[in-house]
């Protein structure tokens, strides 16, 4: 089983939802291609997204971070939720080379996230997360 993304929880303790490091899949062709062989790889995929969503993700409401900023040679994102807000906040945690995503609730009460990033180093051309702090 593999381990989860980093995950610090401020305040509060919640059971704030980890995006696993990495997910296994079983891709196939719909229809085979004349001529050409299909190969899998057994590579595991890594997260490589994750988006926040005001309301379940197949409603396709994500949520810009409030703020970004630099700290020493990171980027770390913030979301900011309002409690007053009816609607829940959901995660979606979103995996390089597949079209798997994990999506979950986050629990009520949680007030922000913020996503570190490391701009140095990239999966699927996005800077690779390093930790998920939810509050």
């Amino acid at each position: 089983m593999a381990a989860g993304l980093f995950v610090v929880l401020a305040g509060e303790a919640l059971a704030a939802p980890q995006c696993p490091a990495e997910v296994e899949t079983q891709q196939q062709l719909t229809a085979a291609i004349p001529g050409w062989r299909d190969l899998r790889s057994k590579t595991p995929h890594r997260v490589s997204q994750v988006t926040f969503y005001d309301g379940q993700p197949s409603e396709q409401v994500s949520l810009a971070p409030d703020a970004t900023r630099k700290v020493r040679d990171r980027e770390v994102s913030t979301w900011q939720f309002a409690s007053s807000s009816e609607r829940r906040i959901w995660i979606e945690c979103g995996y390089a080379g597949t079209s798997i995503s994990l999506a979950q609730e986050l629990p009520a009460g949680t007030k922000s996230c913020s996503v570190t990033y490391n701009p140095k180093v990239r999966l699927s051309g996005l800077p690779r997360i390093e930790q998920l702090e939810c509050k």
